[in-house]
């Protein structure tokens, strides 16, 4: 079990997004503690469906902190002993967290609304980037090692090839031989 840790404060929303990029059937567990070593999540998450927009819900975790402290992130996959993964995750650092710091909503104008709003879409085309990049390593993983199987299998055929081949000539010269124990008429 691989874990990270995160500071959050009470009251406060944790938001991560993450995914198995690479290793076995796309499967972990996740599980997040408070500060006191309470379990907050214990979930097993699922990546090798097609439904890309399955994938974001699966891979969206968000919770509201009951304490402040060091929260701890737990990646487990001891359900795949053989296999390791690879996991790449996204937690939002504390500027793209909230706008509440920066001022009342009352003080804002509609102009800084918008920026917001537009910043927060950006968030979420990040996001989704992040997501792209990882389906694209998978994609290009699958087949590079498909490629690779390809090409053993044209060799092979190849070596069948030329095998049957010299046969079928060896055995026309002998079947057309005037000389040895198996001479024909024709």
């Amino acid at each position: 079990m691989d874990c990270v840790y995160e500071v959050v404060e009470q009251g406060k929303t944790f938001n991560m997004d993450f995914e198995v990029a690479r290793g076995g059937l796309l499967d972990i567990k996740v599980k997040i503690f408070s500060p006191s070593g309470d379990t907050i999540i214990d979930k097993m998450v699922f990546f090798n469906q097609e439904d890309d927009k399955r994938l974001e819900e699966e891979g969206h975790l968000s919770f509201q902190a009951l304490a402040s402290g060091e929260h701890k992130i737990c990646f487990d996959n001891t359900m795949s002993r053989w296999t390791a993964k690879v996991v790449s995750m996204l937690i939002p650092t504390p500027h793209q967290r909230g706008h509440e710091n920066i001022a009342k909503l009352e003080h804002l104008g509609p102009v800084v609304d918008s920026i917001i709003k537009i910043a927060d879409n950006l968030d979420a085309v990040t996001r989704t980037q992040h997501h792209m990049a990882i389906r694209e390593r998978a994609h290009q993983d699958t087949q590079l090692s498909t490629n690779s199987r390809v090409h053993w299998m044209a060799a092979f055929e190849s070596c069948i090839l030329i095998g049957m081949s010299m046969f079928q000539l060896y055995y026309v010269r002998q079947w057309l031989s005037t000389k040895g124990p198996r001479r024909r008429r024709i």
